[in-house]
């Protein structure tokens, strides 16, 4: 364990390496990004992308023969242009794994997050998926990057057959964004009890990544200081990750989000 604990805080820049290093918003990115990978899948590398808003692409059955897999899924389209749009797809069959966890039946979600607007459709072994999607769809707009809009909780087991169809559209969408649309977030995930760990684990350690962003000098200083502790002992959340036990990755999750989360507070 000490060993893995040293191996993470030199990572994050928490241990000397010659000089003196202090963790920074590049460093809690590349944490996120490698946390992201315990309880969930990326569908974004096989996503299949077609500009233009109509023919709609948004029903299972539509033809995705003028659809291309992009060599860049988050490529950023349709800057400055009115009416910019485009339709992004993917179907995929459940794993038996998620991580290191394997289920037989369970609760997922599939989390979507776009620059600009959209509008996500799932179909789940040919019918809608995601209890709480109307009439289908869901939709937002203008979210932060780390807002990830989810259709769960969605009754999946494994072999079953997903469809997933997204709409993305700049906005405003009449005049034009000199930001255009671009997909952000695609991916898989533990849902139900899992969630309640999981939103508030990463909107703290996005609400620390923001702060190492913007704040400077002393405030910096005081704001790294605070939270060399609970990073340094984020280790537990990815030894939980190893057990195969979701629910011992919940609790640790749970755990170290209130620590960051009260962190941030003091």
């Amino acid at each position: 364990m000490r060993s893995y604990r040293m191996i993470l805080l030199l990572s994050l820049g928490l241990l000397p390496v010659g000089s003196a290093q202090a963790q920074s918003e590049s460093d809690l990115t590349k944490l996120i990004q490698r946390l992201i990978e315990l309880d969930s899948i990326d569908l974004a590398k096989d996503v299949k992308f077609r500009p233009g808003l109509e023919p709609s692409l948004h029903a299972l059955d539509s033809n995705e023969s003028s659809m291309k897999i992009l060599k860049d899924p988050y490529e950023v389209h349709g800057q400055g242009k009115p009416g910019a749009a485009g339709w992004y797809r993917v179907s995929f069959v459940v794993p038996e794994k998620i991580g290191k966890f394997t289920f037989k039946s369970y609760n997922l979600g599939i989390e979507t997050n776009v620059l600009g607007s959209w509008e996500f459709y799932a179909y789940n072994n040919g019918k809608s998926a995601g209890l709480w999607s109307k009439d289908g769809m869901l939709s937002a707009t203008n979210q932060p990057p780390t807002t990830w809009m989810s259709n769960a909780p969605m009754p999946t087991k494994p072999g079953d057959k997903i469809t997933v169809a997204i709409l993305g559209m700049a906005s405003p969408l009449g005049r034009g964004s000199p930001d255009g649309f671009g997909l952000r977030h695609m991916r898989l995930r533990f849902a139900l009890a899992h969630t309640g760990a999981r939103q508030p684990f990463y909107a703290a350690l996005n609400g620390a990544r923001e702060k190492l962003r913007t704040l400077a000098g002393n405030e910096l200083t005081m704001l790294q200081e605070k939270l060399k502790d609970p990073l340094a002992r984020m280790d537990e959340v990815f030894q939980a990750a190893e057990t195969g036990q979701l629910d011992v990755l919940t609790k640790a999750m749970a755990k170290s989000g209130k620590e960051i989360a009260d962190a941030l507070k003091k």
